[in-house]
Parts: C-alpha cells; sequence; structure tokens
C-alpha cells in the first residue's frame, strides 16, 4: 500500500518512522529545516527501552509523487488548508484520506444526516476549503491515541501510547479499512475499526478539551495538574459541559469524568501537545480543541460557561505569546454566550 503522510511532526513523523521500520511504503512530506534534518540524519525514535533510527522517503515535492492509496494527514488543523495545495497531486480518485488530527474534524456534519447535514464548522474551516476540498465518502475518520514529542536534531521520544482507532466518515464497513489496519496492526500500531468514528473522535476529545488549554495556561505537565485540586475542579466543570454538548449530539460517552482524571494522571510529566506548541511559539489548536465545541454548543444552545472562560484566558495568553491568531475572518469567542 503507497502510504503519503502529510506533516513530519510528532504524530506524522512517528507512523513514518514505525511503518518504513516494519518495511511499508511510506512517503513523508515535509518542508524547510524539518526536510533537511531528516534528509540528513533520519528518524531517531525511543520509546522505553526501544530505539532505532529509520531514514523513510521524504520530500516537499508531491507533484513527482504520483496517486497514493492512503494519505494520512497529520498537520494541525489549521495548517490543513495551506497544507491543500501539495496534497492534491497524491490524491486520485481511488485514494482515501485518514484525518489524524485533534479535535472536532472539519468533516463531522458531512454524512451524517438530519437537519445539521453538511454544516460547516467555521472554527476549524472558516472559508468552508476543506469541505469543498474532499469527498466525505472517501474520509477514514481518526482518535489518534499517540503521546509524542519530537526533539532536536530529529528525535522522537514516545510514552508508549499506540493506538490509532479508525472509521469511516461516511459510517460504511469496508475491505480498505480492514486492509489498513492489518498493515499497521503488523507494523505495531494498533488499529480498531470502528463503526461510529464520530463517537470515537468525542471520546478522545473530552481528554484533549480540558487537558490542552489549562496546560497552556499553568505551563504545567499532566502530573502537576492532576494533582491540584483547583485545576482538578475547572477540568470536572469543562469535561461535565461536554458531556451536555455531546447529548445533544445523542454521542455516549464510555468514561466517567473521574476515570478520566485518572487516566491523565498516568501521563505523568507529559506536556500536551498544545504547550509542547506553546514552548516552541508555534500557533496552538485551540480552535480545533476547544472553539469548535463552543461552536457546536452555540448550535445546539447548550450553555458551556467553563469552556468560555478557558478559552477566553488561553486565546489572550497564546495572543501575547504569538502562538495564537483568530481564524480568518472570524473573531475570538466570546467570554459569554
Amino acid at each position: 500500500m503507497r502510504i503519503a503522510i502529510v506533516g513530519a511532526g510528532a504524530i506524522g513523523g512517528m507512523l513514518a518512522a514505525i511503518l518504513t521500520k516494519a518495511g511499508q511504503d511510506a512517503l513523508l512530506i515535509a518542508r524547510g529545516a524539518t526536510l533537511e534534518k531528516i534528509r540528513a540524519g533520519g528518524i531517531e525514535f525511543r520509546e522505553g527501552e526501544t530505539h532505532f533510527n529509520v531514514s523513510p522517503r521524504v520530500t516537499d515535492d508531491t507533484g513527482s509523487e504520483g496517486f497514493q492509496d492512503l494519505v494520512v494527514i497529520a498537520v494541525k488543523a489549521h495548517q490543513i488548508e495551506s497544507a491543500l495545495p501539495a496534497m492534491r497531486p497524491l490524491i486520485g480518485p481511488e485514494t482515501r484520506i485518514l484525518t489524524a488530527i485533534n479535535g472536532v474534524p472539519w468533516w463531522y456534519f458531512q454524512g451524517i444526516g438530519g437537519e445539521r447535514e453538511g454544516r460547516v464548522l467555521h472554527r476549524v474551516d472558516p472559508t468552508g476549503a476543506l469541505a469543498a476540498a474532499f469527498d466525505p465518502g472517501r474520509i477514514i475518520g481518526c482518535a489518534v491515541y499517540l503521546a509524542a514529542e519530537v526533539h532536536a536534531p530529529y528525535r522522537i521520544e514516545s510514552a508508549g501510547v499506540r493506538k490509532l482507532i479508525v472509521g469511516m466518515a461516511s459510517g460504511e464497513d469496508n475491505a480498505f479499512l480492514a486492509r489498513l489496519s492489518a498493515i499497521f496492526e503488523d507494523a505495531g500500531l494498533p488499529m480498531p475499526v470502528v463503526p461510529d468514528i464520530r463517537a470515537e473522535v468525542m471520546n478522545k476529545l473530552m481528554g484533549n478539551l480540558w487537558a490542552n488549554p489549562l496546560s497552556v495556561i499553568v505551563d504545567g505537565t499532566m502530573a502537576q495538574m492532576t494533582v491540584d485540586p483547583g485545576v482538578c475542579e475547572i477540568g470536572r466543570k469543562m469535561m461535565a459541559e461536554f458531556e451536555a454538548v455531546c447529548g445533544g449530539l445523542n454521542v455516549v460517552l464510555p468514561l466517567t469524568i473521574e476515570k478520566r482524571l485518572a487516566g491523565a494522571a498516568r501521563l505523568g510529566a507529559f506536556r500536551t501537545s498544545m504547550l509542547q506548541d506553546a514552548d516552541r511559539r508555534r500557533q496552538i489548536e485551540l480552535e480545533a480543541i476547544l472553539g469548535s465545541v463552543i461552536e457546536i454548543a452555540d448550535i445546539l444552545a447548550i450553555p458551556v460557561e467553563t469552556m468560555r472562560l478557558v478559552y477566553a484566558l488561553t486565546r489572550l495568553k497564546a495572543t501575547l505569546a504569538d502562538c495564537y491568531a483568530a481564524p480568518p475572518g472570524l473573531s475570538p469567542l466570546a467570554a459569554t454566550a
């Protein structure tokens, strides 16, 4: 299977390293200094006692690579639109698109049926370009459970969390998914296939929703936040509001809030992906992880006051640190409904 991975951050780099080591035809799309570092020294991967170095195929010239069987979108949600020109030469009439991204995906209301069918979520697709660019029938949704960080020159350190839960955005089952799951499983990346990927995406988001923005506000690890009673209480309130939003979407979340907090504590000194971006002064995924949920809450007329306050604090701190910009044409969300 020809697999192109768009984005050479922690997730894209980890996927490229593991698939390449397993002998798969994985092409990593990178650019600039990252491209040159990987070309020069490959990717060093560390996970507990596991340590290896591989040199995946890497390029910034997708025009000569031809159509792929699978394109994995592993850039940040706010970077997808700018990555469209690089992706287009890779996507043929049979290519599937796997969205290995955080937060609410742009396609959430595509193919869902009912009164909200086709609704564009402006916090993650402000111009509607993503909804127009991809056939929802070929999108593979993904709940990403990979905890990894990138270190210089190009070393990926994994916390040992490895799982990608996938399902067609259309809700259909097909032979391609079964084949894809087997390939990833053989490489050491468990990939269960589920009939309702939206529920899995929201299940994953419940953990990111509170921990990511709060980690930016307090500049703290999961271990530091989960032993602080005040931070935990804010997290509880955010997750309770999220449960209400999911109820409005007919999504049942399998874990209690307390189990979520216990699971977060087990990640130890891990710095969330949003905090890692803030550390490097890169734009944080505030809109995909929190702004999009507030937008859905507004659609459903569900109050989410704690989310709004945390959004406002995170937005200002990140703006002052030059790692947040509002989506094109949109104003920051209000702190009150």
